[in-house]
């Protein structure tokens, strides 16, 4: 993947780690706008052609909209593949750490969420302990810094591609 055979600091590896959500936000939301591009080129015409110099015809309305989803499609294909191809480096870095509960506060906090933002930490320490109180939450940040070490030394130890 992308940053196998380079050390990277913590910090470094939790920019990296927090690269995923924005990148499936914006590759979900491109494909969003693609789909209401599609079924704007795929609607029925909405009324015959009435001779007014103002309206298109259903015709040339329909050639239009497959026109920009033809566009737009060409537009985000590779910004859509690019974004897949560092996200699925960000979860197979993550899926390859032996650990299941290091693997599980990673994916928690960083490739689960639905926002832009981490899931909190209380949050995560819910769904691995069961509970938010600081205890759990301790426990879930120990966790974290020994997956943070797990990964780097994954990541340093890793052969590089060409």
């Amino acid at each position: 993947h992308d940053r196998e055979g380079f050390a990277m600091t913590t910090e470094q590896l939790k920019a990296w780690l927090l690269e995923y959500m924005p990148l499936k936000l914006e590759t979900e939301n491109r494909r969003e706008h693609l789909k209401r591009l599609k079924a704007c080129a795929e609607l029925p015409p909405a009324r015959e052609y009435d001779g007014s110099q103002h309206t298109r015809s259903s015709g040339e309305r329909m050639a239009l909209a497959v026109e920009r989803y033809t566009e737009y499609e060409k537009e985000i294909r590779p910004y859509i593949a690019a974004n897949e191809h560092r996200m699925q480096a960000i979860r197979a870095a993550i899926s390859a750490i032996p650990d299941p509960m290091e693997r599980e506060v990673l994916r928690l906090r960083y490739t689960d969420g639905d926002c832009y933002r981490p899931l909190p930490w209380k949050e995560v320490a819910a769904n691995l302990y069961g509970g938010c109180a600081q205890r759990h939450v301790d426990a879930t940040n120990r966790l974290h810094r020994k997956a943070l070490a797990h990964l780097s030394q994954q990541i340093t130890e890793a052969p590089q591609h060409e």
